[in-house]
């Protein structure tokens, strides 16, 4: 399936794509499909569009599939040696563009991403302002992407108030602790000691 089109050293979207090429002065179809405009501007030009060897991605655009979309993470924190971290997606390199090509939609914003590591990790708003800014800094910036134990590990990076999860009374109930009950509890927010 092809998500985006490699065109003048970039990956971009498909519309990012067609702006280019109207921008470098191939004349592109409007009202059509992505994929059918870009076919018929390489019929125009004599470009055998499903043959990639016979042109180069500097003069007319290259498809990109799924397959080939890929984000390596080079920021976070304790990588063993050797350890690949990558995200199965990439961002267009369109000017203000930003969508990821796979899940074609972006990252939402550093509110959206603190409201949402405070409301699914139930983390104070303080800390999950935090955390997210942390997230993005890693290249975690949209929450497809993001795991509980990358949560975790950025929350730990804050000094935060301790808060630990028991169970009490009859019928029990889920209270938040802020001491440990046990020696061996750990922090609900980040998962430390």
């Amino acid at each position: 399936m092809i998500v985006g089109y490699s065109y003048a050293a970039e990956n971009l979207c498909p519309s990012c794509t067609i702006k280019v090429m109207r921008a470098s002065g191939i004349t592109v179809q409007r009202g059509k499909p992505h994929e059918e405009a870009i076919r018929k501007a390489a019929e125009k030009l004599g470009i055998d569009f499903d043959d990639e060897h016979s042109y180069d991605f500097g003069d007319f655009p290259k498809p990109v599939t799924d397959q080939q979309c890929e984000t390596e993470l080079t920021e976070l924190p304790d990588a063993e040696f050797g350890v690949r971290h990558a995200i199965s997606d990439e961002r267009c390199s369109g000017t203000n563009c930003g969508k990821w090509l796979k899940l074609g939609e972006k990252s939402p914003t550093e509110a959206g991403l603190t409201r949402w590591v405070r409301d699914d990790y139930e983390l104070p708003q303080a800390l999950a302002r935090e955390t997210a800014r942390k997230l993005r800094e890693w290249g975690l910036s949209h929450p497809e992407f993001i795991t509980e134990d990358n949560v975790r590990q950025a929350a730990a990076m804050f000094p935060h108030d301790y808060a630990t999860v028991h169970a009490e009374g009859n019928p029990q109930r889920i209270v938040l602790m802020h001491t440990p009950q046990y020696d061996t509890d750990p922090c609900f927010y980040c998962e430390q000691p």
